[in-house]
């Protein structure tokens, strides 16, 4: 049921999070991040652009 006093969370953190300077994730870090968002309760977790480069790749088909 959505409320007028809801919020929605849009995690960026596997995508934008992913680009900072020094930051390498191995998608094994990538999934345990994912499903810690998702216990959280994120609702929208953006993992990257499937496609963009092969750890995106794998990702995305685990």
């Amino acid at each position: 049921m959505s409320t007028a006093n809801q919020i929605w969370l849009y995690d960026t953190t596997l995508r934008d999070g992913a680009q900072q300077e020094g930051i390498s994730l191995s998608v094994e870090d990538k999934l345990t991040i994912a499903r810690k968002l998702d216990e959280m309760g994120i609702p929208f977790i953006e993992g990257g652009w499937p496609g963009a480069n092969p750890k995106d790749v794998q990702f995305f088909g685990s």
